[in-house]
C-alpha cells in the first residue's frame, strides 16, 4: 500500500501559500490542487496537480497520496469534498462549506441559532422583486447569494428603481436583499478548532475600502463585553457547525451598539494574517496542527499588530521600491502572483509594537510611500 505522506490543499493562492510555508517549516509535506498553473502555492508545494476542483483522476490521486485534506477558500464546489470524505478526513466538512457558500443558508442557520445579523430579504424569482416595492428605509445591499467576496456580486441600491437595475445586471436569480447598517466599525474573529478545544485569535479591527479589506488593527478598540459576547457567537457557531479546522466569524458592530454577524469564511482569513508576527501560533501554524492532531497550543498577542493589504493597483506605474519595508518592525510578505491587476491582493505587510497607536502610524506612513 502507498504511504500517505502528504496533507492534500484544494486551491493554490496566496491563503494556500501561507499554509505550505507554515507546513514546511513544521516538517510536513503538502500536495496542493488548483485548477491555476501559476498559481502561488503550486509553486512551493511538495507537489502539485494542475486539474479541476472536479477532476476524478486528480482527486484519486489525493486519496492515494494524502489521509488528510483541507480547503484554502470556501467556493471549492462541495462534490468535491463530499467525494474525497468517502475515502480521507476532509476538514472543514462540506456541510460547512455548503452553508458558507450560500449566504441564504448561512442567514437561515443564524437564524436557527437565534444569533443576530443584519434584517434581509430573500430574492429567488422575480416576483420576489416586485413585493420590495413597499421598503421604505432605503439603502440596502444586494448580493448575489453564491460566489461574493471581496465586494463582488453585490451592488448599494438607494431605491427600488436601482434595485431593479442591479438585479438585472448581475444576471443570475438568488440574492440576498440586506438592510445596510450604520456601522461604528468591522471586526473579525479566527477561531482555531481542534478536535475537543477552540483557540480563539485575538479580534482584529478591520477598514475596508472599495468593499476589499485594507487593514486589519490588533487589538481592536472594543470593550470587554463586546469581546465576551463576539467570542461567545464564534464558538456557538463553530460547536453548532460541529466545526475542525479554521474558522472565521465577520462582524458588525452598528452605531446603536448591537452587534450583528456579517458572514462566516470556513478558511484562514485575511484578517488574521497578523498572527504570523503577532502571535506565539500563527492562523496557519494551528492549521497545521489541526489537520496532523497535535495538542492545541494558546495564541495570546504577543505584539500589537498592523496588517496592510497591498493590491495590484499599487502596481499601475511599473514595480514598486520596497525599500520602505526594511524596517525590523515592518514584516512584508508578497505573494508571487504573475499580474497585478486592480483589487488582487499581491502581498501585505505587518507592523509591531507595543503601541497599536505606534504601529498604526508607521503602517500608514509605510503605506503612504508604498503609493507614491
Amino acid at each position: 500500500m502507498q504511504e500517505k505522506n502528504y496533507i492534500g490543499m484544494l486551491g493554490g493562492g496566496q491563503l494556500g501559500l501561507m499554509f505550505v510555508q507554515s507546513a514546511q517549516k513544521m516538517g510536513e509535506k503538502v500536495l496542493v490542487l488548483d485548477p491555476d498553473k501559476d498559481c502561488p502555492a503550486g509553486k512551493i508545494a511538495d507537489q502539485f496537480i494542475n486539474a479541476d476542483y472536479l477532476d476524478l483522476e486528480a482527486l484519486k490521486t489525493i486519496v492515494e497520496n494524502c489521509e488528510i485534506c483541507t480547503t484554502e477558500f470556501e467556493n471549492i464546489p462541495y462534490k468535491t469534498l463530499e467525494k474525497l470524505e468517502e475515502k480521507i478526513n476532509v476538514y472543514p466538512n462540506s456541510k460547512a462549506l455548503k452553508i458558507s457558500q450560500n449566504r441564504i443558508l448561512e442567514k437561515a442557520f443564524l437564524k436557527k441559532l437565534e444569533i443576530p445579523t443584519t434584517n434581509y430579504y430573500e430574492i429567488n424569482t422575480p416576483e420576489d422583486i416586485e413585493t420590495l416595492r413597499v421598503i421604505k428605509d432605503w439603502p440596502y445591499i444586494l448580493k448575489t447569494s453564491t460566489f461574493g467576496y471581496d465586494g463582488k456580486g453585490q451592488a448599494i441600491v438607494n431605491n427600488f428603481d436601482e434595485l431593479l437595475k442591479s438585479y438585472k445586471y448581475l444576471g443570475v436569480e438568488n440574492f440576498i436583499l440586506e438592510e445596510k447598517v450604520n456601522l461604528e466599525m468591522e471586526v473579525s474573529q479566527v477561531a482555531c478548532c481542534y478536535e475537543k478545544d477552540i483557540i480563539l485569535l485575538p479580534i482584529s479591527e478591520n477598514t475596508h475600502i472599495n468593499n476589499i479589506l485594507h487593514k486589519s488593527k490588533v487589538p481592536a478598540e472594543i470593550s470587554e463585553e463586546e469581546t465576551k459576547k463576539i467570542e461567545d457567537i464564534t464558538v456557538k457557531i463553530a460547536k453548532n457547525l460541529n466545526y475542525k479546522g479554521i474558522l472565521c466569524v465577520e462582524f458588525f458592530l452598528s452605531k446603536s451598539k448591537n452587534i450583528l454577524v456579517n458572514e462566516i469564511a470556513p478558511r484562514t482569513h485575511n484578517s488574521g494574517h497578523y498572527s504570523i508576527e503577532g502571535c506565539q501560533e500563527s492562523q496557519f501554524d494551528h492549521q497545521v496542527r489541526i489537520l496532523k492532531n497535535m495538542e492545541p497550543v494558546k495564541s495570546s498577542l504577543e505584539h500589537s499588530s498592523v496588517m496592510i493589504n497591498l493590491l495590484g493597483d499599487l502596481w499601475k506605474n511599473g514595480n514598486i521600491n520596497f525599500d520602505n519595508t526594511k524596517k525590523s518592525e515592518v514584516f512584508l510578505h508578497l505573494y508571487n502572483k504573475k499580474i497585478p491587476k486592480n483589487g488582487r491582493k499581491m502581498g501585505h505587510f505587518t507592523v509591531i509594537n507595543d503601541s497599536v497607536e505606534i504601529a498604526n502610524k508607521i503602517a500608514d506612513e509605510v503605506y503612504a510611500k508604498l503609493k507614491k
